[in-house]
């Protein structure tokens, strides 16, 4: 009987929801369960079906909020930038550089620049931030030979894409994989997820338009309740 209550509740909620702009805080427990007269254990079985269709966010001691997810587009069609992509989106992005340093390539990085095994190269660690929510990690390789000390430029320019035309190159994704998996558990921490939860994760290569030489390889967890990946594929 609670189950279906929760879902009845959850529907008229849902299309409510729809209606309301995002970040608009909703009515307490207490206040559902008044409007609807059903328990307290059937408003939060509610508000759970409506968290796991991403509708709301649940900031604890805050309460609960709508919740617009935005749409990241990937296509050969359109530049390999967050910071563009997701302001076309009409979302707000920044990103920051949490870690720099020349590392031994891992073998299947190593493959996809056409890298010697254990070749070092400038890994990047960074953040990045939707609309000032945490919404992605990112792990991204450089060939040293392609931009060094590019780890200077992106202290004064967000965008990793901007740094590298700035360098003369005109980056185009080559390569793309995108899943549905549990992050590890630091990166899961870094995207303040409350214990093991599937986000999305794209592995890509990024060539230079002109000669297609390799220039970055990435792989990056992104927050689902944040963002929809959708994969355009053109002729």
């Amino acid at each position: 009987m609670v189950a279906k209550l929760s879902r009845e509740v959850a529907a008229v909620l849902a299309a409510e929801i729809r209606e309301l702009p995002a970040g608009h805080r909703l009515d307490g427990e207490h206040a559902i369960m008044k409007r609807f007269g059903v328990s307290r254990s059937t408003v939060r079985a509610a508000l759970k079906e409506l968290h796991d269709q991403y509708l709301v966010r649940r900031v604890q001691g805050s309460g609960t909020f709508v919740n617009r997810r935005i749409d990241y587009v990937i296509s050969r069609s359109r530049r390999p930038s967050l910071h563009e992509t997701i302001a076309s989106a009409g979302a707000k992005a920044y990103t920051h550089l949490v870690g720099a340093e020349l590392r031994a390539v891992p073998e299947p990085v190593a493959g996809r620049l056409g890298l010697a095994p254990g070749t070092e190269a400038q890994q990047l660690i960074r953040m990045s931030y939707i609309d000032d929510e945490v919404s992605g990690y990112s792990e991204e390789w450089i060939s040293l030979d392609v931009c060094d000390h590019i780890e200077v430029g992106l202290r004064v320019i967000e965008s990793l894409d901007q740094v590298l035309r700035g360098r003369g190159y005109d980056p185009v994704r080559a390569w793309c994989r995108i899943g549905l998996d549990t992050p590890p558990a630091a990166v899961g921490e870094r995207l303040g997820l409350d214990g093991p939860r599937p986000t999305w994760i794209v592995e890509s290569l990024t060539r230079n338009r002109g000669d297609a030489r390799q220039l970055m390889c990435s792989t990056t967890w992104t927050r689902p309740d944040l963002v929809r990946m959708v994969l355009e594929l053109e002729e």
